[in-house]
């Protein structure tokens, strides 16, 4: 990360926090609320639910504001272009001898490791909101305030994961193998 956030401009920095933080205490509550909650909802735990789901909905609105403010970095088939002009363009001027093909920049490669997880985790975290929908869904009451509850932070961990690697993706460089 510590490769990517310096590229993010700031005030995507500080809504990339406030979308962490919200999550975090989005989370946070809607543990509490699956963890502590029994059968029925008492009206703290339904404050704890509408908390929850304020900051999912925190938690995503500034995640997507702070992707839509991030410009996308330089594209990579105009920088490949500009760099193959200024190499012919000095090949041409005499100033560098023809070498071939090493002169070519690869620009295809992968996002750095910590980019790659956050889509990951978000996978992953996806996977479980959707485990807990289906158990709450063969029930025969229907769906728990529990299995909701997992649910929801399942939903916020996956909303968390996936802006953020939108968010990063948007600056990170590219490795490519040699």
């Amino acid at each position: 990360m510590s490769e990517v956030w310096p590229l993010l401009r700031p005030l995507c920095r500080k809504l990339a926090l406030l979308g962490w933080a919200s999550s975090a205490a989005g989370m946070a509550a809607g543990l509490a609320v699956a963890i502590a909650s029994g059968t029925r909802l008492s009206p703290m735990m339904s404050t704890l639910q509408l908390v929850a789901a304020t900051s999912m909905a925190v938690s995503v609105a500034s995640f997507v504001t702070a992707a839509a403010l991030q410009p996308r970095a330089r594209s990579q088939s105009r920088s490949r272009a500009r760099s193959q002009a200024r190499v012919q363009a000095a090949v041409k001027h005499g100033s560098i001898a023809p070498q071939g093909r090493e002169l070519q920049l690869d620009y295809g490669g992968e996002f750095p490791a910590t980019v790659q997880a956050f889509l990951l985790g978000s996978l992953a975290f996806l996977a479980g909101a959707v485990a807990f929908a289906c158990a709450g869904l063969v029930l025969q009451s229907g769906p728990s305030v529990q299995s909701v509850a997992f649910c929801q932070v399942f939903l916020l961990g996956a909303a968390a994961s996936g802006f953020t690697f939108m968010l990063f993706s948007k600056v990170a460089p590219r490795h490519t193998e040699p």
